[in-house]
């Protein structure tokens, strides 16, 4: 399931999560991008029925090994949503393919389902979620779903069986479904106070289920057919009145072996508790408070180099690091970012209490502190490399906008990125995945999306921009 839009961006002028496409509104009409990296970038344009859209969203389609990008491409679909309508559209050509229209009034949410051929659409207060199939016409209904954000259900990865969070009572309850039927499989009652969220891991085997941090340490572990494996309740010997709950998780990605091989529990004290797949149990904890006489290597610290706000990294003492890192006003809160490289050998984090440096955990071995990156601004997005171990750095600023990169065996750049100012800094980061330039990303301003590479000539780094999509042109 693809999310149309990054933290911040806007509706008229968002990108398909891998990157490749490209679609806003202009006027009355739906503006598609594709091939946005080459020289034979294409530009559609089809006329919407109903204004103001309310969303836009991506189909997923998950590569098979034997598909061509050509036929992945075919599958792609784009669904745009107001109040009483919601169109499917494929996008070769771009023109309508399906419609789901008199939505009832107030609905939270419109998606597409396990793939392409299904929307789902969440309706108002939360009374039933209504998964339309756009192969048979015919509608599957599931009663009081507890979010209708991402945090509250999920597919199986490869399979597609439904997992989903309800709330018909006091109660919470973790049901799965039989993909495309949408036939129950199991339904249990959780022993928690307020869920706040599931996700199956990558590879399919588990799902996770965390309880509200007022409750303390409380992960939910249950097999891909819903029955109860295990409860991780933090590390033995802690005292539970100093047990602040859980922030957040995060599964490693599926190794080569096909297995995920970790689940990160985010605590609301600061620390990362690791959990190995085989028991979940016995968890290595990650601490983002250091000693300022504490040495570790590869820190690097942002130096601006002009008064026109161009920047660099300089390596420098951990002392030195810790003792520029601003610390919040009251309590540690836990840690805003956590995300695994594509390989899960490392492990990116920005903690409350320092919001402006990036930590690098490796995961190889015993857990270690590999490098961290600390900057003048509070961190807005870190992402990884969908395929090699490098790292994109975005933070809020609003100088010169620009991009921070990091990788484990060269030296970390800054490049100024020639985009539209804006004001509140808020800018967007995101890999092109599956482009032939390796290295391709995307950088935003909620008026345009340049898309290029990082190069290095005469020993400065440049960002090399190969294309601009603007919301006010169609260039």
């Amino acid at each position: 399931m693809d999310a149309s839009t990054g933290p911040g961006a806007p509706l008229n002028l968002c990108l398909s999560e891998d990157g490749l496409y490209a679609a806003h509104v202009s006027g009355k009409g739906l503006v598609l991008h594709s091939n946005v990296a080459s020289e034979n970038k294409e530009v559609q344009i089809a006329r919407i029925k109903e204004i103001p859209l309310k969303s836009l969203k991506y189909s997923n389609v998950e590569r098979s090994p034997v598909a061509s990008a050509d036929e992945s491409a075919s599958q792609r679909r784009l669904l745009s949503a107001n109040d009483g309508r919601i169109s499917i559209w494929q996008l070769t050509p771009l023109e309508i393919f399906a419609e789901i229209e008199n939505l009832e009034p107030g609905s939270l949410a419109a998606d597409f389902g396990a793939d392409e051929n299904e929307v789902l659409v969440f309706h108002a207060w939360n009374t039933k979620l209504s998964v339309h199939s756009l192969e048979t016409g015919r509608s599957s209904v599931i009663k009081t779903p507890k979010f209708a954000h991402h945090f509250g259900f999920g597919y199986r990865p490869q399979t597609r069986q439904l997992a989903i969070l309800l709330k018909p009572e006091a109660s919470d309850l973790l049901t799965v479904h039989e993909s495309r039927s949408y036939e129950l499989v199991n339904r249990t009652i959780l022993p928690t106070i307020d869920a706040q969220g599931l996700k199956w891991s990558p590879d399919g085997k588990w799902i996770a289920i965390w309880d509200i941090a007022s409750a303390g340490t409380k992960v939910l572990v249950f097999t891909a057919d819903g029955q109860p494996f295990r409860t991780y309740s933090g590390p033995s010997g802690v005292d539970d009145a100093f047990d602040l709950g859980v922030k957040q998780i995060e599964w490693s990605p599926a190794t080569n072996q096909g297995l995920s091989e970790i689940l990160a529990v985010s605590k609301v004290n600061g620390n990362i508790d690791l959990l190995r797949t085989r028991t979940f149990s016995s968890p290595t904890t990650l601490s983002h408070v250091f000693q300022t006489d504490q040495q570790c290597s590869n820190i690097w610290r942002e130096r601006y180099t002009s008064a026109a706000g161009d920047a660099e990294y300089v390596e420098t003492s951990s002392s030195s690091a810790w003792s520029m890192s601003p610390e919040s006003a009251g309590p540690p809160r836990g840690v805003l970012t956590m995300t695994f490289s594509h390989d899960g050998l490392l492990l990116a984090t920005v903690d409350t209490a320092r919001q402006n440096v990036v930590w690098i955990w490796s995961l190889e071995g015993t857990p270690t502190l590999a490098s961290a990156l600390v900057h003048e601004q509070p961190v807005r997005q870190v992402a990884w490399h969908p395929s090699t171990p490098q790292l994109l750095i975005n933070t809020i600023t609003n100088t010169l906008p620009a991009i921070r990169w990091w990788s484990p065996q060269d030296h970390p750049l800054i490049a100024r990125v020639p985009i539209q100012r804006n004001e509140s800094g808020k800018y967007d980061v995101r890999w092109a995945a599956g482009s032939d330039t390796d290295s391709l990303f995307w950088y935003s301003s909620p008026e345009q999306h340049v898309i290029g590479y990082l190069s290095t000539r005469d020993g400065a780094v440049e960002f090399e921009a190969l294309n601009s999509v603007s919301s006010k042109s169609l260039s």
